[in-house]
């Protein structure tokens, strides 16, 4: 299902929501939708948009804070899907969307880790010759950026041959933020601190964004908060570190667009994070927003992942 237009709900929005709730007057097929088990019982979420004529590439895309898989991300997905043979598979993180757990929490920052790898798993599973690509927009960016970097033993980072980032929220650290911004979240430090120092306040809702009303109303996959715990899983703590190590010789290829027009993040500063080489983009896309990108960013997607098998 796909957010509709809410016709009074954006006045005050952070950022524009037009372009992702335009009305599509075309007969979509509803995309196959299963529930997974994640390692400590609970149930995951996960839409699978495969296409007629499969290229044996998946791709594993995670959406932004706050949002689920039907939030916009049904364009990129059906994009990849009819128009590049790219199978594409669009879970729900815990407690959003269709996910089981409690509402924008966490048992801890690696729980959310560990359903990465039991999605890769499922992917791998429904295709073991398939190449897998690892993506995110916005918060979901961040997501893999502390999933791609994270040193643990059970960590399946290696099932990916690539990294797909789009918008990327790379944490308050990278001094990404547009200085005019109108913040799409209000965070309370103290939680994080004493979290950090005591190991208690974990499931404090230290983040609440600022959806409009009308659309928690409406949409209840949406959630208007993340804990501490949640937030700290898809929060990168040292984005230049991360980034670097993601990009260096002998590393896995990465791609990050932004949109020029990006209403939360300054563009050229997302993008310098990621230095076009050889295997490696880092693209601004003019006229494009944070959520708008979501609609043609297939066409930057595709191309790219289809490059990197020759």
């Amino acid at each position: 299902m796909t957010v509709p237009v809410v016709e009074t709900a954006f006045a005050n929005s952070p950022f524009s929501f037009s372009e992702i709730l335009a009305p599509d007057e075309r007969d979509q097929p509803e995309p196959k939708e299963l529930k997974i088990m994640a390692t400590d019982g609970v149930e995951l979420d996960i839409k699978i948009y495969a296409p007629s004529q499969s290229k044996e590439i998946s791709l594993l895309f995670y959406h932004g804070g706050g949002a689920y898989s039907g939030g916009g991300y049904q364009y990129l997905a059906r994009g990849l899907s009819e128009q590049y043979g790219i199978t594409v598979f669009l879970p729900d993180i815990r407690g959003h969307g269709a996910s089981g757990g409690a509402r924008g929490d966490a048992p801890s920052k690696e729980q959310v880790w560990r359903d990465i790898d039991t999605a890769l798993d499922f992917v791998q599973k429904q295709n073991p010759n398939a190449k897998i690509y690892l993506g995110g927009h916005s918060s979901g960016g961040g997501l893999v950026v502390n999933y791609a970097t994270e040193e643990n033993e059970s960590n399946k980072k290696s099932m990916a041959e690539g990294y797909v980032l789009v918008s990327p929220e790379l944490g308050y650290l990278s001094k990404t933020a547009r200085p005019d911004r109108k913040d799409f979240a209000k965070v309370s430090i103290l939680p994080f601190i004493v979290n950090q120092c005591f190991g208690v306040y974990g499931h404090n809702k230290a983040v609440k964004f600022k959806y409009p009303s009308e659309l928690l109303e409406e949409y209840k996959g949406l959630v208007a908060f993340n804990t501490v715990n949640m937030a700290n899983a898809i929060t990168p703590e040292s984005p230049k570190d991360q980034l670097e190590s993601m990009t260096s010789d002998n590393s896995k290829p990465v791609a990050l667009w932004v949109g020029s027009d990006d209403e939360l993040f300054d563009a050229q500063k997302v993008a310098n994070y990621v230095s076009t080489s050889e295997s490696n983009t880092g693209k601004v896309l003019s006229g494009k927003n944070h959520l708008g990108i979501l609609v043609e960013i297939h066409k930057e997607i595709g191309p790219w992942i289809i490059e990197q098998q020759n």
